[in-house]
């Protein structure tokens, strides 16, 4: 399997451990918790084990069910967001090749990108940029192959969506596609933070600067940071020699 493809899962699953440690355990109340548990449950299909954010969540809100700032009405997308992606999270541990669309189950909509609507443009686009992430051609069954046939009905396309909406999507498939293929040796995807490389830092920032707002305290600037400090004292050893 390719370093690439691996520094794509890296990054998708440090993505979505940003967002879902985004929600603050300590300040959440019940109608927040709840609202996790039915986005988080829909999304499985089935109710969330031990140890899901909306078990955790629901734990959480029972010590303080009216908290002084609810995080609800400020962030509501945050909530649903984090728990789409613990969803996800959930389905590529058990190995589930439904974990691309997990957060709509078998609807047409797979991670904002809605097969139903998409134009040969934008299904150019998903492939390009899954072919990037994964560093081959996505197979069959991707969500890239799926578009293009699903496009090749409406070229045209019904709707524009959006740029971003298009790259988060192929990313996270790319991911799900190298978890699915690396299930059998039951190790996960890691990059060698001592040894990264100058090309893997910027890619690790080039996908998370495209899963997430910023990419503060993520993988992604931790590679930044030990690749910048290596040019730093290999150019002082020069200066000195």
């Amino acid at each position: 399997m390719s370093n690439s493809v691996i520094l794509t899962e890296v990054a998708v699953q440090d993505a979505a451990s940003q967002i879902i440690g985004s929600i603050d355990l300590e300040n959440i109340g019940e109608a927040e918790a709840r609202k996790i548990m039915s986005v988080e449950h829909k999304a499985l299909g089935y109710r969330p084990p031990p140890g899901s954010l909306a078990s955790e969540a629901q734990a959480a809100a029972a010590k303080h069910p009216h908290p002084p700032n609810p995080q609800l009405q400020l962030d509501a997308e945050i909530l649903k967001k984090a728990a789409l992606e613990d969803a996800a999270k959930i389905e590529r541990t058990r190995g589930n090749s439904n974990a691309s669309d997990v957060s709509l189950g078998k609807s047409m909509v797979v991670d904002g990108v809605d097969l139903s609507v998409i134009g040969e443009a934008d299904a150019r686009k998903l492939m390009s940029e899954e072919h990037k992430a994964l560093g081959y051609r996505p197979p069959p069954g991707s969500l890239a192959a799926d578009a293009q046939s699903a496009a090749a009905k409406h070229p045209e396309g019904k709707a524009n969506i959006d740029p971003q909406i298009l790259a988060q999507a192929a990313i996270k498939d790319a991911a799900r596609i190298s978890s699915e293929r690396r299930s059998g040796s039951h190790s996960p995807p890691k990059v060698d933070l001592e040894n990264v490389t100058v090309d893997e830092a910027k890619k690790l920032q080039a996908l998370e600067n495209k899963l997430l707002e910023s990419t503060k305290g993520t993988i992604s600037a931790q590679a930044q940071s030990v690749v910048d400090k290596r040019g730093n004292e290999e150019s002082t050893t020069e200066t000195t020699a």
